[in-house]
């Protein structure tokens, strides 16, 4: 009875850091996936301004007729 107690007890313990290796494994990929995801984002957003700058004065004082 005792040796199934004591395997039970190892067994959980190593069972749980297996666990966690893998989980921060896991969560080590999504945080740097993150990282280049908002790296991508903030460079759309310079290449945006730069869009809206570069075209913005195209149509400055331009006035619809009818």
């Amino acid at each position: 009875m005792i040796y199934f107690i004591a395997g039970f007890f190892f067994g959980s313990i190593a069972a749980m850091m297996l666990y966690s290796i893998v989980v921060s494994g896991r969560i080590n990929n999504l945080e740097y996936q993150n990282e280049r995801l908002m790296f991508e984002l903030e460079n759309k957003k310079k290449e945006l301004v730069a869009y809206r700058c570069m075209y913005a004065s195209s149509y400055d004082g331009f006035e619809e007729t009818k």
